[in-house]
């Protein structure tokens, strides 16, 4: 339940030079880095520990609900935040400018939920229907904890207190998973799920509370207010895109096909995201990582480009029988975790699976341009493949979910394409070189994994439960695919058809 800019904030406060000595600074910022690290994997676990349990307890058209009410309450929320975390990290004065700042958010939590108040009373008016009703009233009381958290986080941030910082996340995360897990058993309803985010927003926000050891002196001035307003216009206009991104597919086919396809939608979206993240994360990590130090060597623009090539194959060479496995396994995946119940979802999976792969590269791109001083570029492209893939959406959602995953490779591709375009221009990364790499060291041993996969699956189903030829599936195909690749990387040496040496 962490905030859509979370890994930015704690970024900004590393990268900012501190006034305490070099031998005193280093300790500390690795210290909070890894208390940061650690209060994300809590967040990561907690979220789909709460997924699952959902899954398991809820109808799909009532985790559809939740999804598609959770998705717009989220919308609301990214605007309540306002960008209070991050004006309060760039300012100069702190104290005085906490006092403002809470003050508007403040005013902006207060603003929402009575917005939310008023579309659930008139949503109540016009259907009648006391359950969807409820949810929105919940979803509407988590505005104002979300908006004063915000503020507060930007105070433990900017005062480098980020152990208590992540203190605050993990038994936040923890106690929203725990209140989840036993309303969900109590009465089992999706209303079960939104009071859970409130109880953890709300101990988010008494910890940070505490942590700072302040309140606030209610006040703002006019300049401040323009000054705020004005970086909150930016903030917030980043976070819509991703946030569209992210929810759209949800919203769409809620809107177009009901709430229980979106139940399904969402569970697809979400197997698939446990992979997406395992990925995802240490992927941006290790890029910056990795694109700093080629950054600074004699020809820092071939080196970056270099780099680049080799990141993407490995990448590449880990993302493959991952999203492969996964779709070939879809359908005893979903009935393992999920139940027979949701099996309609697993149909969708491998193509949600091909659309992961497919934007992978993307994920080096902060990275990579921004140590060559052109991150300029990326929000302009952000904006176009955000808008390609709403378009599309819209345009296909109506026809099924079958068709809207199909319609997601193609809107993917093209986001490969614009990721291809910058990386080549900017960043100096020689895609045919890639290229090359993946047709001669990655395609045959996913071949091979497939054929494994798929020969355990003809072979063994009729003699074995299920479960066992799943984990044979498994383990069969990463030994296939993990021999043939090592393989096919030293005949490379041997014969060079790769200069990655």
């Amino acid at each position: 339940m962490f905030s859509p800019v979370e890994g930015a904030k704690s970024q900004e406060y590393l990268d900012q030079p501190q006034s305490v000595g070099v031998g005193e600074a280093k300790p500390a910022i690795v210290s909070g880095g890894v208390w940061i690290v650690t209060a994300k994997i809590v967040s990561q676990l907690s979220q789909v520990a709460m997924f699952f349990v959902a899954a398991r307890l809820l109808s799909p058209a009532e985790f559809g609900l939740f999804a598609f009410v959770s998705a717009i309450a989220m919308l609301l929320v990214v605007v309540a935040e306002g960008g209070w975390a991050e004006f309060m990290m760039k300012a100069s004065d702190e104290d005085d400018c906490f006092d403002q700042v809470t003050t508007i958010s403040l005013f902006s939590g207060c603003l929402f939920t009575a917005v939310g108040v008023i579309a659930t009373a008139v949503f109540y008016a016009l259907t009648g229907d006391e359950k969807q009703s409820a949810l929105l009233a919940l979803f509407s009381c988590w505005m104002l904890p979300a908006a004063l958290t915000a503020a507060f986080d930007g105070t433990l941030v900017v005062s480098g207190r980020l152990r208590q910082r992540a203190i605050v996340r993990i038994v936040g995360e923890t106690s929203g998973l725990i209140a989840a897990m036993v309303l969900l058993h109590l009465h089992a309803h999706a209303s079960a799920l939104a009071a859970a985010k409130i109880v953890c927003q709300l101990v988010l926000l008494i910890g940070s509370v505490h942590a700072t050891r302040r309140l606030p002196h209610l006040h703002v001035t006019k300049p401040v207010l323009v000054e705020v307003m004005a970086f909150s216009r930016q903030i917030v206009g980043n976070r819509l895109v991703v946030f569209l991104g992210s929810y759209s597919g949800t919203l769409v086919v809620g809107s177009f096909l009901g709430i229980a396809d979106a139940g399904f939608y969402r569970a697809a979206e979400r197997i698939v995201a446990v992979v997406s993240e395992l990925l995802g994360e240490p992927a941006r990590s290790l890029s910056w990582v990795v694109f700093r130090r080629a950054h600074l060597q004699p020809a820092p623009a071939r080196s970056v480009g270099h780099a680049g090539v080799r990141f993407l194959l490995v990448l590449f060479a880990i993302a493959a029988p991952m999203y492969l496995g996964l779709a070939q396994v879809s359908e005893a995946v979903v009935r393992l975790v999920l139940g027979e119940v949701w099996i309609p979802a697993a149909s969708i999976i491998p193509f949600l699976c091909l659309r992961q792969l497919l934007l992978s590269p993307g994920y080096i791109n902060e990275a990579s341009l921004s140590v060559v001083g052109h991150i300029r570029y990326r929000l302009p492209v952000t904006v176009l493949n955000v808008a390609v893939s709403l378009v599309v959406i819209v345009a296909i959602a109506r026809f099924g979910l079958w068709e809207l995953a199909i319609a997601q490779c193609f809107t993917a591709a093209f986001a490969l394409a614009t990721c291809i375009g910058l990386q080549s221009k900017f960043a100096s990364v020689n895609w045919l070189e890639i290229a090359r790499g993946i047709i001669l060291l990655i395609v045959p041993p996913s071949m091979m994994m497939v054929a494994t996969v798929e020969l355990a699956r003809q072979y063994l189903f009729e003699d074995w439960s299920w479960r066992i030829v799943l984990l044979l599936q498994i383990g069969a195909g990463a030994l296939a695919y993990a021999a043939v690749l090592m393989v096919m990387i030293q005949t490379s040496r041997r014969l060079r058809w790769l200069t990655l040496e």
